[in-house]
């Protein structure tokens, strides 16, 4: 019997290990309840290390006299599922992984879980594996088939597309290779503790509680272990009707505020509403971090639909959205920026970056950011990338908003996804070629560059901007950009980042182009 791993001190690990090991507790979403007291954990150290993270405290054999809110185990025998179901308190829970899973082996799951006395499984397949797992998919239903379409679609690399090919062969047998399967015990809600949210906070979820059985879809990608937990509901069709986040840590938590604060700030800019953005339809608490329920958009990642012969149309359509979300700030005054954003933001860049900087080539980039003037204040995203950016018939969805200022500068979500796309269509993301991307971005001897300059021009022109202010605005978005780079080598260091570290920053090289093309540096 162990009591739960000190949380804290998930944050001394390395940025990876810690990410790796929140990532692998992430079924407990699933559960009615995602935080148990007492747990009975017959898996192996991995999962066991999993359970540490979800439970107050952990037994590895049945204790005499105690009902458990969780009992969790791999490929149990009858035998094991049946002490396990007499173990469980009525209002518990069963979590269980396959890894011995033959053809038809989701029926074969559940079976085997309904004939140990468990009540109500729910099946799903962590993708591509527990241990690394992207998304927890319901082995049928509305949500399976939204996420392998969405997985064939993805601006994933040929390879990964083949894996998710194969996975959705799988899947539609109902032979996937990995299976996760959450049952119940006689009294326990049927509902998963973020579905449970939902019907508790938004009205029409409510009235159809009964009509139907609603079914999550539980997202969970990325690199760092601040990324959100999402889990998509499907309840009336074959998309979502609702998307509820929620974070695994104290600066998950933070950025999923911010997230909502600037949601709420673009339904109060655009009081009829703004197409492409969601809406905080509630907010509540799980694991004591926050939870957001928005409005579910979907569409087809723009990452997935770069060509060169495609980009000038996505990019058009990009700039107008851009161009409506920044419209509230032509009824207002402008604002010279300089202390309330522009310098503070350099300060900062030359705090975190001064080992690396040239002093000379630093008072060279306030003067010309300073130069900048009274601006439009707009509404910023600040994370305006290919992968963020989606397309659907109706027009741009955009989403994660953690980033997001309402109080930013204009053009700095057009220059960050101009550049990106770049990126991209350069294919920099494998070469590395950041800077010469970046040039064939802002050139007009490119495709590329010809596009987004005449976006640049179209969007200046809207807003009522000198297209001059262009390459300052492009420096100022760098220098901001890089404290995202630095808190990434800080974390992966542990510590304050080394020179040597700090000189691979994306930004900080970006930062460097445009200061070389400036003719006075």
């Amino acid at each position: 019997m162990t009591a739960r791993t000190d949380l804290p001190a998930l944050d001394l690990l390395p940025e990876a290990e810690r990410n790796r090991r929140l990532r692998r507790a992430d079924w407990r979403y699933l559960l009615p309840s995602a935080e148990p007291r007492r747990v009975l954990c017959l898996g192996g150290n991995e999962l066991r290390a999993a359970c540490d993270i979800v439970g107050a405290q952990v037994d590895d054999a049945p204790a005499p006299g105690v009902a458990y809110d969780l009992v969790v185990a791999e490929n149990p025998r009858a035998a094991t599922l049946r002490a396990m179901a007499g173990a469980l308190a009525p209002d518990g829970a069963c979590y269980t992984e396959w890894t011995r899973v033959a053809p038809g082996g989701v029926s074969r799951v559940r079976r085997a879980l309904e004939r140990a006395g468990f009540r109500a499984p729910r099946c799903y397949q962590p993708w591509p594996s527990p241990s690394r797992c992207e998304a927890w998919v319901p082995t049928e239903g509305a949500a399976a088939r939204h996420f392998w379409e969405s997985a064939l679609r993805s601006p994933a690399s040929r390879r990964d597309r083949a894996h998710a090919f194969a996975g959705a062969i799988r899947a539609r047998l109902r032979s996937p290779a990995r299976v996760s399967a959450v049952a119940l015990g006689p009294s326990a809600d049927a509902r998963p503790a973020l579905l449970r949210l939902a019907h508790e906070n938004v009205a029409s979820m409510a009235a159809n509680e009964g009509a139907g059985e609603a079914s999550i879809l539980l997202v969970t990608r990325g690199e760092r272990a601040t990324g959100k937990v999402v889990g998509l509901v499907f309840d009336q069709g074959a998309e979502p009707s609702l998307a509820i986040k929620t974070a695994r840590t104290r600066d998950a938590g933070r950025g999923l505020h911010r997230e909502a604060d600037a949601l709420d700030a673009v339904a109060a800019l655009h009081p009829r509403g703004m197409p492409g953005v969601p809406r905080v339809l509630f907010r509540d608490a799980l694991c004591s971090r926050l939870v957001v329920g928005e409005s579910a958009l979907v569409g087809t990642p723009v990452a997935a639909l770069l060509t060169e012969r495609d980009y000038p149309r996505l990019a058009a359509r990009v700039t107008d959205w851009l161009v409506e979300l920044a419209r509230p700030a032509l009824a207002e005054p402008r604002e010279i920026a300089w202390e309330t954003l522009l310098s503070p933001t350099l300060d900062r860049f030359a705090s975190e970056f001064g080992a690396v900087l040239d002093e000379a080539r630093l008072a060279r980039a306030r003067a010309l950011i300073r130069a900048l003037g009274a601006l439009p204040i707009v509404c910023e995203q600040r994370d305006c990338s290919p992968w963020n950016v989606f397309e659907r018939p109706d027009g741009i969805v955009v989403l994660d908003w953690e980033s997001a200022d309402p109080r930013g500068l204009p053009a700095m979500d057009l220059v960050y996804f101009a550049t990106h796309a770049a990126f991209y269509l350069e294919r920099a993301w494998t070469s590395g070629r950041f800077e010469a991307a970046h040039a064939a971005a802002w050139s007009r001897g490119t495709a590329i560059g010809r596009s987004n300059l005449e976006c640049a021009e179209r969007y200046f022109d809207r807003l009522e901007l000198d297209i001059a202010l262009l390459s300052p605005i492009r420096l100022f978005a760098w220098v901001l950009h890089a404290h995202s780079d630095w808190l990434h080598l800080r974390d992966d260091a542990g510590g304050p980042p080394p020179p040597d570290r700090l000189a691979t920053s994306r930004f900080l090289r970006l930062y460097d182009v445009e200061l070389s093309e400036d003719p006075s540096c």
